[in-house]
């Protein structure tokens, strides 16, 4: 009967060990991950002060037209009226600029300057008005170039196919940072 008994007592503290056990596994995991997270270093992720405004500039265009037989300052011309949008160049001073070509296939060719102040550094027509956008996105909808028909070297009377496309400029920053598409006209040259 004695070794009935301390059977009984062995098999019960057995089962009083385990459930002992049991209960503080899970209080003992919860330690050990404190304990890891306390020795570990967090890794924390803050936005970069500039990810609101990048460096570079970006343009949106909405579209162009163009009116014609405008005067200026007693010369005859044509006056685009170009509707864009910039980002990230508030108080930057940049030049909208259009460039000249003939439709006449790929590439275009584009038109000989005869008039210095209507030119490219490489003897090409092109035309363009400075401004500085004073907000952030700032939205153009007519800013204005005009060109006079005299610069864009071409015989009176004739008719011709054209087309220009828009270019911005970042003066500070000495790069372009937004091209339209290709913007078609004809026009017989008074």
């Amino acid at each position: 009967m004695k070794n009935h008994f301390l059977f009984r007592v062995s098999i019960m503290s057995a089962i009083i060990l385990l459930i002992a056990l049991l209960a503080a596994a899970p209080l003992s995991a919860v330690r050990a991950q404190k304990s890891i997270q306390q020795r570990t270093p967090r890794i924390e992720i803050t936005p970069l002060a500039h990810a609101s405004s990048p460096d570079d500039p970006e343009a949106i265009y909405q579209g162009a037209r163009v009116v014609y037989n405008v005067t200026v300052d007693g010369q005859k011309g044509m006056r685009i009226h170009a509707h864009f949008t910039v980002k990230y160049a508030e108080g930057v001073r940049c030049r909208l600029i259009a460039y000249f070509f003939f439709d006449d296939g790929e590439p275009p060719t584009a038109l000989d300057s005869a008039n210095p102040k209507y030119t490219t550094d490489k003897g090409k027509v092109s035309a363009d008005t400075f401004f500085t956008p004073a907000y952030d996105p700032a939205e153009y909808k007519d800013l204005q170039i005009f060109i006079p028909y005299s610069a864009l070297n071409m015989e009176r009377g004739d008719d011709y196919d054209l087309q220009f496309y828009l270019a911005l400029y970042d003066t500070e920053g000495k790069r372009f940072f937004g091209k339209s598409g290709w913007y078609k006209f004809h026009m017989t040259l008074p």
